[in-house]
């Protein structure tokens, strides 16, 4: 079994790309020693991030996240134990999408909100399968 963790966040900052990619670069330098892996999305001023692993390691990560100052509003969407990573292949990916195309990946009309969308992923775990398969499925396309 895997632990995976699905939250939201509102950028404390506007990213800029050099910005997202410090935020990567140290994900998968330090991802890979605690066997980590994951995506992260950015749309529109919210980071959205799987994070898969070992539960004390991904729960130590995310206290790690919920002290750094790029990130408001933390709120985790989905918290449980699933049969295999999905991103196994990746330390941390990255995925940019506008908040029509998160809600649409998580089966929602693309005019719904990124709150929204938020709070309909953590009140319907499908929502999060949903949602992980659909950004699994970005990734394989790149």
């Amino acid at each position: 079994m895997t632990f995976r963790i699905i939250y939201s966040s509102a950028s404390s900052t506007p990213m800029q790309l050099d910005d997202l990619e410090d935020i990567l670069e140290q994900a998968q330098a330090n991802n890979p020693a605690q066997r980590i892996t994951g995506a992260l999305v950015y749309a529109d001023g919210f980071f959205l991030q799987i994070l898969e692993g070992e539960k004390t390691r991904v729960e130590d990560l995310m206290q790690i996240i919920a002290k750094d100052l790029r990130h408001e509003h933390l709120r985790v969407l989905y918290a449980g134990d699933v049969w295999a990573p999905a991103f196994s292949d990746w330390s941390m990916a990255y995925v940019s999408a506008t908040p029509e195309q998160v809600a649409r990946w998580a089966g929602l009309s693309g005019t719904t909100e990124l709150p929204e969308v938020w709070e309909d992923i953590r009140h319907n775990p499908e929502k999060a399968a949903q949602l992980t398969e659909s950004i699994l499925d970005v990734l394989m396309k790149e």
